[in-house]
């Protein structure tokens, strides 16, 4: 009679621990309840996925949240929408002025990349007449602001004036968790989102573009979805 009451305590024992850790499951779902695929979510959305089996080096597919629906591409070459002033000079910096740069500074061309991670771009702005630039350059219309080793430098450039005065287009940049969150919108578009690691200077890690194609919402509607969206 013992051993048989035992083994009831030791039942309801293990009963109650199983039913506690299957509330908790259940608790982390709502946590994290709306639409998830592989690599994102979007919060507190219903929707269905449309996967594109013909992409090659990204993955590629639309979604349908009722409302309001969307293309993606999450690939290392996603579309970053529209380029910035500050984008374009880390782009152009990377890619040859940085050569200039470090010859100035007399490091070795064997390290350049290594060194190109310690170059943080401050701001890049239309040039002032009393800017002390870093080389003269009279047809120069852009000064950017440079730190490198704990010195700052203004670099002159030469940029179009739309993306001076940011034409045709809006965007905003806001780091969460690790990532940069880069919404924007062209003139006569609807909006989207750009998401890439903070540190992803070589293209080494995937990004995401997701684009809104359809939606009956407001733009506020729509801009506290695209604020809902996260990478996984």
């Amino acid at each position: 009679m013992n051993w048989i009451k035992v083994s009831k305590h030791t039942f309801l024992f293990f009963f109650a621990i199983g039913f506690f850790f299957n509330s908790c499951k259940t608790q982390k779902g709502l946590d994290s309840s709306g639409f998830q695929n592989e690599f994102l979510g979007i919060k507190d959305m219903e929707c269905v996925e449309t996967i594109n089996p013909n992409a090659i080096d990204s993955k590629v597919g639309t979604i349908d949240c009722g409302d309001i629906s969307f293309n993606y591409d999450y690939g290392k070459y996603s579309n970053v929408g529209p380029i910035t002033a500050k984008e374009e000079f880390r782009r152009s910096f990377d890619t040859y002025h940085h050569i200039k740069f470090f010859e100035f500074r007399m490091i070795d061309p064997k390290v350049y990349k290594i060194f190109l991670d310690s170059i943080q771009v401050i701001d890049v702005r239309r040039k002032k007449p009393d800017d002390k630039l870093f080389f003269d350059c009279d047809p120069c219309n852009t000064t950017a602001e440079i730190t490198f080793m704990g010195e700052t430098y203004y670099y002159p450039v030469t940029l179009s004036e739309d993306q001076l005065n940011m034409k045709g287009f809006t965007c905003t940049f806001e780091e969460k968790g690790g990532m940069v969150y880069k919404y924007f919108q062209v003139e006569n578009s609807l909006p989207g989102l750009f998401i890439t690691p903070k540190k992803n200077r070589y293209k080494k890690k995937n990004t995401l573009s997701l684009i809104v194609t359809e939606t009956t919402l407001s733009k506020e509607e729509v801009d506290q979805i695209l604020k809902s969206v996260y990478l996984k």
